[in-house]
């Protein structure tokens, strides 16, 4: 809307009413502009006090829920660990035929690891400013988010304390059971042997009876912080679309990259062992070269290993898909290590065989259907040299598992 107001015009003489007119004007024309300027600021200040307050409530909602769907992890996976070890139970007298990933599973499962803690980043966050408070400006949400603090401060101290959940082979148990398998202290080359006497005994046959009890708590606390997550939604008129677009936009950093962004030469590590090198060319092909420094007893320094793998590119939407093709390239290194001389059969043997399990895996990998047309969200920073590549599994549970790859342009 355009609005215009009668200036007064001083090329001419006033006559006293005249200018008394002019003036009125004037004054009116100034005021009106100065309700109009700091009315239009007011508004643009609380419009973006509300975004932000509702960006927070949706930062604390998440929060909730990624503590109810760990809640429901943990309730799954204690069922599935109880059923393994009344299998085992049920085997003893057979144990050298079950698998080692079973075996493992429940030397696990009854083992005392790191205390159980629960990520309070976000009420960090959340309690570091009043403004996060006032921009939200709703008592009764922020009455039920400290709920939600307060008892997920209260359960972690409860998991950690409470004798139901404590697993039964202390640290200091631990450590004697690779004590006993001295000089290799490899209890895995006797896990059958180790669980057989240790799963009997009172202390563990007493965690294994509580595990319903431990399931049955987990899925009830996921219910009532679930009914928490539900009633902050409906009193901050939150709707589903707009978590998942938070969540989407917050897992999302850079901007899609287009196909003049990717073309040039790309390197990531994997591990600190492990170095990824992508090379993009504008003729849509690629090649993707894992370099791999090994380290084994029988030999000093590092032992090298490069794998090449080649095919095509595109860019669909925000997501880079590569075909791999089948044929891979694999080539050994050994400048970097040094061994005995009644040593060379045993390296010469240790990378035979590495060759050969590396073309025998990607022998049947190559058969996938998700590797011939894999496909990875594609970022990139201002810069243009730093990419941001991510891709989201499902497992059979509904699950879902972020992986992400950072690499930086090679110039």
């Amino acid at each position: 809307m355009n609005v215009k107001f009668k200036m007064p015009k001083f090329g001419r003489v006033l006559t006293g009413k005249g200018f008394l007119k002019e003036l009125g004007l004037t004054i009116l024309a100034t005021t009106i502009s100065i309700i109009l300027t700091f009315g239009t600021a007011h508004l643009i200040e609380q419009r973006q006090k509300k975004h932000a307050g509702r960006q927070t409530a949706m930062m604390v909602i998440h929060d909730i829920d990624e503590n109810v769907q760990l809640m429901r992890d943990l309730a799954k996976n204690e069922v599935a660990n109880f059923e393994l070890s009344q299998y085992i139970m049920n085997h003893l007298d057979s144990i050298d035929k079950i698998s080692f990933d079973t075996l493992n599973a429940v030397y696990n499962f009854i083992c005392k690891s790191e205390d159980f803690q629960l990520q309070d980043s976000k009420e960090k966050i959340f309690h570091s400013s009043q403004d996060s408070w006032k921009n939200i400006d709703n008592t009764q949400f922020i009455d039920v988010v400290q709920t939600f603090f307060y008892e997920r401060r209260y359960y972690q101290d409860y998991f950690n304390n409470d004798y139901h959940f404590q697993q039964p082979l202390s640290r200091e148990k631990q450590y004697e059971i690779y004590m006993a398998h001295a000089p290799s202290y490899n209890i895995y080359e006797f896990l059958p042997a180790v669980i057989k006497e240790y799963l009997p005994t009172n202390d563990v046959q007493f965690f294994l009876m509580f595990s319903p009890t431990r399931s049955r708590v987990y899925n009830s606390i996921a219910d009532s912080w679930k009914q928490k997550s539900d009633q902050c939604k409906f009193i901050m008129g939150i709707t589903d679309e707009e978590m998942a677009e938070y969540i989407k936009t917050k897992n999302r950093s850079g901007k899609p990259a287009k196909k003049r962004n990717l073309v040039g030469k790309w390197v990531g590590l994997s591990s600190e062992d492990t170095t990824e090198e992508v090379e993009f060319m504008s003729d849509n092909t690629f090649k993707h070269i894992t370099t791999m420094k090994t380290v084994n007893p029988f030999y000093s320094g590092r032992l090298l290993s490069f794998t090449t793998l080649t095919g095509t590119w595109e860019i669909e939407g925000d997501s880079l898909i590569r075909h791999y093709n089948k044929d891979i390239s694999i080539k050994f290194d050994r400048s970097q290590m040094t061994y005995q001389p009644e040593m060379k059969d045993s390296v010469d043997s240790y990378i035979a065989n590495s060759d050969k399990i590396a073309r025998e895996t990607w022998r049947k990998d190559s058969n996938n259907p998700e590797l011939s047309h894999f496909s990875m969200a594609v970022y990139i920073d201002d810069s243009g040299d730093k990419l941001e590549l991510t891709r989201t599994q499902t497992d059979d549970q509904g699950k879902e598992t972020v992986t992400a790859i950072y690499m930086t342009r090679i110039k």
